[in-house]
């Protein structure tokens, strides 16, 4: 994370990805959230279990992309955490646009203090220019301090909805204020614990992929040996909440012994550092349960260095690690995207809520998951190491970006 700087809210300014230094796959990669706890509504509607309509569909949509996970790694069954899923009506925000003919959604975002940062903000900012949305932003430069200001003074100017990539759980206060103010507020790519006041939280979701991983590891290594688990920034949720559904996953098995815990900074430098480490005190390592491509590629990169087999591996998508591993083809592992081009999902579901449309109070964000058996259909020699795979984005913005 970075440290704090002055936050500001100003219309959509971009420079090219080049001058925001996206190009350094050393950058931190993914972004920062919080678990929500029980669903809420906010001020909009109420996802009680007296009100949850459109439960049944929603809730099989998120039961299925389970089983399609277990199914897409070769696990027989994957257990789905309990996620109560409700349409919520937003009749009360019902609304023109406030201010002049288009509607203002204001997007509180990371920051472009990375690869995926910077691509989630430019997704958004397509979008909104595609479905004809004046957006106002404001950069977190990953620091969850400064964001409290940033929904303030985003709030002040009375959006028409606002979409939130949390940095912390320290923003609670800020987004519970903005949904009295009458501002229905989504949360992108992470949750808020309690009640937040959000509408709506759109994600992919963190169980689910700590458990999987877990699991393939499990079945990789024949449920038994000893296992490092590398997971991302200390203290940050998106980290935080994979990790523990990993540890759960990893206790129902007697064979398997969890040797160390230790933090990449989601960071290709830092993980090779940490992977040094564990080659010296840990040599008879059976796996590595990670939840970053780019943490893996720092281990692949001490391991390759040491002349050492690098062990079954598990972490987010992206081209950097494919290419590595397409270079040493011994490496097997199971990887999942958190794509950055989900913000444009929040934004539809912010959109919806201002126009008074039902919503879902959760929202699964579906993504590829994959193997190193399938590393050559996924991986983009054409593109850049800094593109998240597989990409939906259209191909102009990948050129844009110089990502493509």
């Amino acid at each position: 994370m970075s440290t704090r700087n002055t936050p500001s809210v100003v219309r959509r300014r971009r420079v090219s990805a080049l001058a925001m230094g996206v190009a350094l796959v050393t950058l931190t990669a993914a972004c920062s959230s919080q678990k929500e706890g029980a669903p809420s509504a906010g001020a909009g509607g109420s996802a009680s279990s007296e009100s949850c309509s459109g439960a049944s569909q929603a809730q099989a949509q998120y039961t299925k992309a389970w089983s399609q996970t277990a199914t897409e790694v070769g696990l027989s069954k994957l257990t789905p955490v309990q996620e109560k899923v409700c349409q919520v009506d937003t009749s009360t925000w019902k609304k023109a646009p406030k201010s002049g003919s288009k509607y203002r959604i204001a997007f509180a975002a990371q920051g472009p203090t990375n690869s995926w940062g910077l691509t989630s903000e430019e997704a958004f900012k397509y979008e909104a220019k595609r479905k004809n949305v004046d957006e106002l932003y404001a950069s977190a430069n990953g620091d969850a301090t400064a964001q409290v200001d940033n929904i303030s003074q985003l709030a002040s100017q009375d959006p028409d909805a606002m979409v939130v990539v949390p940095m912390g759980d320290g923003i609670t206060g800020q987004v519970k204020a903005a949904a009295a103010q009458g501002i229905p507020v989504v949360l992108c790519s992470g949750r808020l614990g309690g009640d937040s006041g959000a509408v709506s939280t759109v994600t992919r979701q963190y169980e689910l992929l700590g458990t999987m991983y877990a699991e393939w590891l499990a079945h990789k290594i024949g449920e038994k040996g000893q296992v490092a688990i590398l997971s991302g920034l200390a203290g940050v949720p998106t980290a935080e909440f994979q990790k523990a559904a990993a540890l759960k996953a990893f206790a129902k098995y007697p064979g398997i012994k969890v040797v160390t815990t230790q933090y990449t900074q989601w960071s290709p430098t830092t993980a090779k550092k940490v992977a040094a480490n564990l080659l010296t005190k840990y040599p008879d390592l059976a796996g590595i349960w990670s939840d970053s491509g780019y943490g893996d590629l720092g281990v692949v990169q001490a391991y390759t260095e040491a002349g050492k087999k690098v062990p079954p591996l598990t972490g987010d998508a992206n081209n950097a690690f494919l290419k590595a591993a397409q270079k040493n083809p011994s490496v097997q592992f199971a990887l999942s995207s958190f794509p950055p081009e989900m913000s444009t999902k929040c934004l539809d579901v912010a959109l919806d809520a201002a126009q008074g449309k039902p919503v879902p109070n959760f929202l699964n964000v579906d993504s590829k998951v994959f193997t190193n058996q399938q590393k050559d259909k996924y991986l983009r020699k054409d593109c850049s190491d800094n593109l998240w795979v597989p990409s939906t984005m259209p191909a102009d913005l990948l050129k844009r970006l110089k990502l493509c």
